[in-house]
C-alpha cells in the first residue's frame, strides 16, 4: 500500500507492541517492511486509539480524522481496504 500510493500522499506506519525490541527487529530484518516502524512496548497508542484486537489498522485522513477502522485481516477484505485508501488519497 506504501508503494502504490505514495505519490499520492499515503504515509503507512505500523506500530509494534513487542515489550522485547529484539524480537521486533528479528521479524524486520527477515520481512523487511517498506514502511515505518514505531515501537510502542508500553502500549500508549494502543490505548490512545481503542485497540480491540490484533492486528488493527486505521485510516486517518489529511486532518487526522481516524475514518476507517479495522481489525484483524483477511484476504477478502482487500478490496475493501484498497477502496478506502483511494477515497482517502483523492481527497484534497
Amino acid at each position: 500500500m506504501q508503494r502504490t500510493y505514495a505519490e499520492r500522499g499515503l504515509v503507512v506506519v505500523a506500530v509494534n507492541l513487542d515489550q522485547e525490541r529484539a524480537l521486533a527487529d528479528e521479524f524486520l530484518r527477515e520481512f523487511s517492511p517498506h514502511f515505518r516502524i514505531m515501537f510502542d512496548s508500553k502500549g500508549a497508542l494502543a490505548e490512545s486509539f481503542k485497540v480491540s484486537g490484533m492486528p488493527s489498522s486505521f485510516a486517518i485522513d489529511r486532518r487526522g480524522v481516524v475514518r476507517y477502522r479495522h481489525v484483524g485481516f483477511r484476504e477478502q477484505t482487500q478490496a475493501a481496504l484498497d477502496s478506502e485508501l483511494r477515497a482517502l488519497v483523492a481527497e484534497k
